[in-house]
């Protein structure tokens, strides 16, 4: 098969969108044969040099089909072959691809029904980028110690047999898009009421970090501020119009009310890329408002954001 029936062969196979796999083999071929006619000697090539020139360009031309092909085949119909998985493994910008999976499940009960524990321990893996896997090892580290932790005091708990107490985590993945990828690990603790806590974990696929609040904006913005006066306007609204949901605002102590966010508030970024502030059940509303949350809008955030 001379070059110009292999072009017309991979062209048809790009407008045909197959995986491309004859392609790839035809390049190799090509290639190789390149090799071979560069060893052949300098008098040799002269002689061919208008037309090595001519095939040269036609053979480019192939190349540059077969790479269009490989991205869209990729693009369109990922993970369908092995061989192309394995054959892109290496290419951060196609593979920032993040796992989730259960390590670790304890479950725990007392005889007397007194005292119960369930607790999912998550771990991320993540290919295709260095600093995306540090930054899940990082998160993978402070999940696995966190549970650790809430595990001993459940036991001391249990020893001490001082009342009733339950303990239930759990894991969810609250946003996975190209861009970000957020954990949310939810505690509820029972000590006679309940008590609900979150926490999220925020990976930028794009840098390959794990961001906290305080990563979003310069180190001169007023971020704290700006975002604090923004949530108290949105629950003040929703508050005038709805008459069943109640923050602490306007209470007869001021020392009741909300003041401002922490530095490194608990945050994600959902699937439309917004920017959601997350409070503990108790911490800014009564019990029955649950774990509130506020949207900020880019009107916000753009004068504080880091370039």
């Amino acid at each position: 098969m001379n070059r110009q029936e292999q072009l017309d062969m991979l062209k048809k196979e790009y407008n045909e969108m197959e995986v491309p796999e004859e392609a790839l083999e035809a390049l190799q071929r090509g290639i190789q044969k390149a090799k071979q006619e560069k060893q052949a000697g300098l008098s040799a090539r002269m002689q061919q040099k208008d037309n090595f020139r001519k095939a040269g360009w036609q053979w480019k031309s192939a190349v540059r089909v077969v790479a269009a092909a490989s991205v869209l085949a990729l693009l369109i119909v990922p993970n369908v072959n092995p061989k192309i998985a394995e054959a892109v493994a290496d290419v951060p910008v196609l593979n920032k691809v993040i796992d989730l999976v259960t390590i670790h499940h304890y479950q725990e009960e007392a005889a007397d029904e007194k005292y119960a524990a369930s607790v999912k321990t998550p771990e991320l893996t993540a290919k295709g980028d260095a600093q995306l896997q540090s930054s899940v090892g990082e998160i993978n580290a402070e999940v696995v110690a966190y549970a650790d932790r809430m595990i001993e005091q459940f036991q001391q708990e249990m020893e001490q047999q001082g009342g009733v107490y339950g303990l239930d985590i759990t894991y969810n993945v609250v946003t996975d898009s190209e861009e970000w990828f957020a954990l949310q690990i939810n505690t509820v603790e029972t000590v006679a009421g309940g008590a609900e806590t979150v926490h999220y974990y925020n990976l930028d696929k794009l840098s390959g970090r794990y961001v906290l609040l305080a990563d979003l904006f310069r180190e001169d913005a007023d971020y704290v501020t700006a975002i604090s006066e923004n949530i108290k306007e949105q629950m003040t609204h929703r508050m005038e119009v709805d008459e069943n949901v109640v923050y602490d605002i306007n209470c007869e102590l001021p020392e009741d009310n909300f003041q401002q966010i922490a530095e490194n508030q608990t945050f994600y970024r959902n699937q439309d890329g917004q920017l959601v502030i997350v409070f503990n059940e108790y911490e800014v509303a009564p019990g029955f408002m649950g774990c509130p949350e506020f949207v900020i809008g880019d009107a916000v955030l753009k004068p504080l954001l880091a370039e």
